[in-house]
């Protein structure tokens, strides 16, 4: 059980370490421009939102379920701030953006959590 843990956290932190790098690169190149010359409050949010899930993400080397909680809850808030900011007809980029942080979130934890011991 506890090799299968090891291994669940492993690929968690993979997911994760790929999603930040990804939009971490995203924005760099597409809304850190956007930044200096108009006031875009869905994208200020949105990279406060990816801090958090940031710094979950590297919380949850040494505390897998505050990581992976911080990272949860960071990934449904992307969601629901793109629903809040494009309406139900944003399905999709709610989707592309909550789940590559929810999905290792709920696997770290769950890693974390002293269930099945």
């Amino acid at each position: 059980m506890k090799n299968s843990r090891l291994i669940i956290k492993a690929i968690a932190l993979i997911l994760g370490g790929l999603a930040i790098l990804f939009f971490g690169m995203f924005f760099c190149g597409e809304g850190i421009p956007d930044l200096r010359g108009s006031e875009n409050f869905q994208l200020k949010s949105m990279l406060t939102l990816m801090a958090f899930s940031v710094l979950g993400y590297f919380f949850s080397f040494w505390r897998p379920k505050e990581g992976g909680m911080v990272m949860t809850f960071a990934g449904i808030l992307m969601g629901l701030n793109m629903f809040y900011h494009g309406g139900a007809g944003d399905t999709g980029a709610a989707l592309i953006y909550s789940l590559p942080f929810l999905i290792p979130g709920v696997m770290l934890w769950w890693v974390g959590s002293n269930r099945g011991n």
